[in-house]
């Protein structure tokens, strides 16, 4: 599909925050139910899940063709950033890119040459067949580091000016635990604060893509207002345990 078939786009031509899910558990019906509510776009977590190779290519297929599909690597592995791009994924977030040189390898990986080393052979990502394929890849594809630890931070303006890179994601959890704050993803702590503002300022400067966890709702609003373009408020599987241990705790006080 072209980039004006996914409203992620437009959304980020108006300057509007986009909503992104991370998906956990590995069955494509959860993928399609949840491709049916209002996100922007959706995320299969390869890094802390339990989404395997084939479970990933069903998932993908069973997504809303609206819905803009991404996948977060288990690491910078250029044989999973090609296979999931010839599955069908058009954003790869790749965790822990500490150095410019991991970016430029990451990047490498996402692109055919001569931008790239990337191998031709894109399964499904080419369905249905189309001799505009080489065309609508370029348009459509995102390339995401993750910028979570100190040494992501300290070489962040070296990572941002990779070419090609479309983004930075901000990892609050793994950032907070490298940095030594004893509260994770603190968005209220002030010095957390200003490596948040940091990723976000340097990103701007770059006209890179600011991407973010943020699972509190207040957190959510507060970074959309900040500027960030893509913000994760939750994963399936935390939204399912709290639904679950919510509704079984108000059915228990009706029968004790």
């Amino acid at each position: 599909m072209a980039r004006s078939s996914y409203k992620l786009f437009d959304n980020l031509a108006k300057g509007r925050s986009s909503l992104n899910i991370f998906l956990r558990i590995p069955h494509p019906w959860t993928a399609e139910m949840i491709s049916h509510q209002d996100f922007d776009s959706i995320t299969l977590d390869l890094q802390h899940s339990l989404i395997g190779r084939e479970t990933m290519a069903l998932m993908l297929a069973a997504l809303r063709k609206e819905v803009y599909p991404m996948a977060r690597l288990s690491w910078n592995d250029p044989a999973q950033i090609m296979y999931a791009l010839d599955v069908g994924v058009k954003g790869v977030i790749c965790p822990m890119i500490n150095s410019r040189q991991d970016a430029e390898a990451f990047v490498s990986a996402c692109f055919y040459p001569p931008k790239g080393i990337r191998s031709y052979g894109s399964i499904r990502a080419n369905l249905p067949p189309r001799e505009t394929y080489m065309k609508d890849y370029d348009e459509d594809i995102l390339t995401i580091a993750q910028i979570e630890t100190r040494a992501g931070l300290e070489n962040i303006e070296a990572i941002a000016s990779t070419p090609h890179l479309s983004g930075l994601y901000l990892g609050p959890y793994d950032l907070s635990i490298d940095l030594g704050y004893t509260k994770l993803a603190d968005f209220s702590n002030p010095d957390f604060m200003k490596q948040v503002e940091r990723v976000l300022s340097v990103a701007k400067k770059h006209k890179l893509l600011t991407c973010v966890h943020a699972f509190g709702e207040e957190d959510a609003g507060r970074l959309a207002t900040m500027g960030f373009d893509i913000i994760t408020p939750m994963d399936e599987t935390s939204m399912m345990m709290q639904a679950i241990r919510e509704k079984l705790g108000r059915v228990k006080s009706k029968i004790r």
